[in-house]
């Protein structure tokens, strides 16, 4: 839980139901070509971005100031706004593996053009629980 955090810059949770998903998918981390991640609140996308793996520690701030999160760039992220701008109800979670689902389809509003693979991360529990979801439009 929050409270009992070793490090206010990471989650364990994060650390481990992502690279799990990711390995157990077989994919690496370079195949993802659009991410969604829960973000109830501001720091959880970049929690996100070094917990999965996609940056160091200490160098997802930088990753989003230089545009790689945004439609078009390395890896589009919350292409829906995320939970803080799209809406949040307190079941989140829910609208973020709809639009991972939507990209994969092909109907998002704002399409992650040749998106093959879409990774949804949620975290739950006051950070106590986390779970990772690959999706994909081709056959492994």
């Amino acid at each position: 839980m929050v409270s009992q955090m070793e490090d206010f810059s990471s989650s364990r949770a994060f650390r481990v139901a992502g690279p799990t998903a990711i390995e157990a998918a077989g994919i690496d981390r370079k195949d993802v070509d659009h991410l969604m991640i829960y973000d109830a609140f501001a720091h959880l996308p970049l929690y996100g971005l070094e917990d999965l793996g996609f940056c160091k520690p200490g160098e997802a701030a930088g990753f989003i100031r230089e545009g790689n999160t945004r439609p078009g760039g390395k890896l589009p992220l919350n292409t829906n706004g995320g939970g803080l701008s799209y809406t949040h109800t307190g079941m989140y979670g829910m609208f973020a593996l709809q639009e991972s689902v939507r990209q994969m389809r092909g109907t998002a509003p704002a399409q992650v053009a040749g998106a093959k693979i879409s990774v949804c991360h949620g975290v739950g529990g006051m950070f106590s629980a986390s779970g990772t979801v690959v999706f994909s439009n081709e056959r492994p």
